[in-house]
């Protein structure tokens, strides 16, 4: 186990991948100071990195520690007699999502990630009428006004502005102080982000409540199809000057973060949002940025689309898969009653865990930190890609994949070598 510093590392703990961190190696896997990460980065490093004593309990039966291999047979014989197994969670990266959707095939199970409820919120949107988004780095290069709609942005992707915005030297773009920054409905009490030299970004204090019309406003006064007179307690003022300066930009930029969204079909506040932008594309150039990709949601949903031409929530029970986003929602069967077994995957955050399973079996693995879950029939400690073990984790705009390198080596099995093992077990017997 080295001791040297670790550099240039990609980090998976949010969707932007930072891929510049240097840590510190050792017993502890720690950020280096100076290193680069986030205080969300610099805490479950910290977390999901700590030293294992040898008497550490590394796996559980029914909360009483066992051997690990103990555990992963448990596991395997209540996965074969599992009849309705649901594989949720599904926090891991390409290599580990690739074994679960093997694994899920083979049992006919139905796969459904943490993070779906957001991820829907704009797929929906681009089934009912596409869109038009771009890249982090379009973002860091070409924009000069960025708009975020509905969220701080930093809660969630703290170095997005220092990464992609206040950004030293773009190749196309006017410099760091020269980009406005626009915020619509940022949450109250939040620290919004200043630029390097200080300047505060213009505000927009909509509560959420009011989002969905805020954004359908929007839409009208860029789209000069808002009734003159237009009755409202919105600052309509001010979202027409964000109209007048969309128009006027080079290349404008809206970003939202559909996580943050939490109302009832916000996914036509997402489709307002992404009509406004088509229409600023007749006369200059506008993309939108809905940023995601923590917890490995985009790696997993991309795997699935290689793998079956579905999105998660979809179920392989008949032989081929079935996408069914309402009904194949993990809260939805557990209310239903229609499992009797869950497999939960968390490999990057300690504080993401299961629902209450009901009567379900479940089976959990869980990364370092994550506490004895009383519900699990058996829980296992395993490997967090780019910590423990190696993989790949797509960024938030979904065009690259980041190899993620392991830098301490604790002995804790991974994701796909644990779903590789349990598919070979069942043999030619039907799960």
């Amino acid at each position: 186990m080295t001791t040297a510093p670790l550099i240039d590392q990609a980090c998976p703990f949010c969707g932007l991948a930072c891929d510049d961190l240097v840590l510190q190696g050792g017993p502890d896997l720690a950020v280096r100071a100076g290193g680069g990460a986030c205080p969300r980065a610099t805490r479950l490093y910290a977390q999901v990195g700590a030293t294992l004593q040898d008497a550490d309990a590394r796996a559980w039966i029914a909360g009483a520690p066992v051997p690990v291999e103990t555990a992963v047979q448990e596991a395997a014989r209540l996965l074969g007699r599992a009849q309705a197994p649901l594989f949720g969670g599904l926090s891991t990266d390409v290599h580990g999502m690739r074994s679960l959707v093997a694994l899920a095939d083979r049992c006919g199970a139905v796969l459904d990630h943490m993070n779906a409820d957001g991820k829907l919120r704009n797929l929906r949107t681009v089934q009912d009428a596409g869109w038009i988004t771009t890249t982090l780095s379009e973002v860091r290069n070409r924009a000069d006004v960025v708009v975020c709609f509905g969220s701080d942005v930093r809660t969630r992707f703290p170095r997005f502005f220092e990464r992609c915005v206040w950004v030293d030297e773009p190749m196309f773009a006017p410099q760091a102080e020269e980009r406005e920054v626009i915020f619509i409905g940022a949450p109250p009490g939040v620290e919004l982000p200043r630029s390097p030299a200080g300047r505060m970004p213009q505000v927009i204090d909509i509560p959420a409540g009011r989002l969905p019309e805020a954004a359908a406003m929007l839409r009208g006064l860029i789209g000069g199809s808002l009734p003159a007179g237009t009755a409202t307690d919105l600052p309509l003022e001010a979202l027409r000057a964000v109209a007048a300066r969309l128009h006027a930009a080079r290349y404008g930029v809206v970003v939202w973060v559909a996580a943050d969204m939490d109302w009832p079909h916000a996914e036509l506040c997402v489709q307002s949002l992404t009509a406004a932008i088509g229409v600023l594309n007749q006369t200059t150039r506008a993309a939108g940025l809905p940023l995601g990709g923590s917890d490995g949601d985009f790696s997993a949903d991309a795997v699935m689309l290689w793998q079956t031409g579905y999105p998660y929530r979809s179920s392989l029970a008949t032989g081929t898969a079935r996408y069914e986003p309402v009904m194949n929602a993990t809260a939805a069967l557990l209310a239903r009653d229609e499992i009797d077994f869950m497999l939960w995957t968390g490999s990057f955050d300690p504080e993401r865990r299961p629902p209450d399973p009901g009567r379900a079996a479940l089976v959990a693995l869980t990364c370092v930190g994550t506490p004895l879950l009383p519900d699990a029939a058996v829980q296992i400690q395993i490997a967090t890609p780019g910590v423990d073990a190696a993989g790949y984790f797509f960024r938030a705009d979904k065009v690259v994949a980041l190899p993620l390198r392991p830098m301490i080596d604790r002995q804790l099995p991974s994701v796909a070598q644990l779903a590789s093992r349990w598919l070979t077990g069942l043999g030619v017997a039907a799960c």
